[in-house]
């Protein structure tokens, strides 16, 4: 009597089921990294500009990098805010395909602004300290003689 085949052999089967599960988490990775990075990113850099030196203007404090411009700051943060709440909503609903997919793509346009925004501050505080003369403000000396009239 000869065995009868149903298929594929225990040791076929589990390793075809391996390699699709790697498969399968290879695309997670792929899919799921770029979400995961913002949440990281955007979380830091909300909390480094916190955390640095604060100048007050017009009432409010803003970091010194955007000292001169504060709505700079503010539609740093926002943008920040969204691509956090985008990747993360993208993390909790997987199975969803179109909210998915536009807070995938919210969450990318907001960080890529997030990041134009601190490129373009940190650009014009370079350039406006690079092609600014240094204003030295020289006071005058007053020398004062003491003289005895006696």
């Amino acid at each position: 009597m000869k065995p009868v085949s149903c298929g594929l052999s225990l040791q076929e089967s589990i390793k075809s089921e391996l390699s699709l599960s790697k498969k399968a988490w290879l695309l997670d990775f792929i899919a799921l990294f770029p979400m995961k990075s913002i949440v990281y990113i955007s979380s830091a850099a909300a909390t480094f500009f916190m955390v640095l030196p604060h100048e007050m203007v017009d009432g409010n404090p803003v970091p010194a990098l955007f000292k001169d411009r504060p709505t700079a700051y503010h539609m740093f943060l926002v943008s920040a805010l969204l691509a956090f709440t985008g990747s993360f909503s993208t993390l909790l609903i997987q199975n969803k395909s179109r909210i998915e997919i536009f807070c995938r793509v919210y969450a990318m346009a907001s960080m890529v602004s997030a990041l134009a925004i601190v490129l373009y501050a940190t650009a014009l505080a370079g350039f406006e300290s690079a092609f600014q003369p240094d204003q030295l403000v020289v006071k005058e000396k007053k020398i004062i003689y003491l003289s005895s009239n006696s």
